[in-house]
């Protein structure tokens, strides 16, 4: 509560695996669906975030959107997916410099905690679900892969993509679609 976490490495297991919520500010959209958060605990909450960009990965906690998977980004010498920087910029949009709520439900292989992002709009009135206008903008598809999180939410997500699919928004209006995880193993 009054601790600022450094880095996903700093997060204890314990607040992961009881889902214990912490918030920052986003400060950097690495794609689709990763950002960086710069913890600000309770006592710190209203702390400006630093405007540097270097050494992001020193001081800030590298999160992955639960339940969702963006076109991939130009990255390693491999092409980008179509709609890759729409993606990119859809989040953005939603969270770059903004205050933002994670709910951390596991630690991938990467060591980026797998989270519920959320943040608060219209003077703190509406909450939104990050994950949920992704798909709702077919920026993304739902994730399927091994150690998929969707916070008790499938259904709900699942509903989210098919009426994204159904009005051909995003990715569901490309002529061919490749999912990010087809994507990933044709380019390893």
């Amino acid at each position: 509560m009054f601790r600022r976490y450094q880095t996903g490495a700093d997060v204890p297991e314990s607040m992961v695996k009881s889902n214990k919520k912490l918030r920052g500010f986003v400060i950097d959209v690495s794609d689709g669906d990763t950002l960086r958060l710069y913890h600000t605990p309770l006592i710190r909450w209203f702390e400006a975030a630093p405007q540097k960009k270097r050494g992001l990965s020193k001081y800030t906690i590298s999160v992955r959107l639960s339940a969702v998977d963006a076109p991939e980004v130009s990255h390693f010498g491999k092409p980008a997916q179509p709609l890759s920087e729409e993606a990119k910029q859809l989040l953005s949009d939603q969270v770059l410099g903004k205050r933002v709520t994670i709910k951390p439900l596991s630690k991938d292989q990467y060591g980026r905690i797998v989270a519920t992002i959320t943040y608060r709009r219209f003077l703190g009135l509406i909450k939104t679900n990050v994950s949920h206008v992704m798909l709702r903008q077919g920026m993304a598809s739902l994730y399927t892969g091994g150690g998929a999180k969707y916070d008790g939410e499938k259904e709900l997500l699942e509903r989210i993509e098919a009426e994204a699919k159904q009005a051909k928004r995003g990715i569901w209006g490309l002529k061919k679609y490749e999912s990010p995880a087809e994507y990933k193993r044709k380019n390893k």
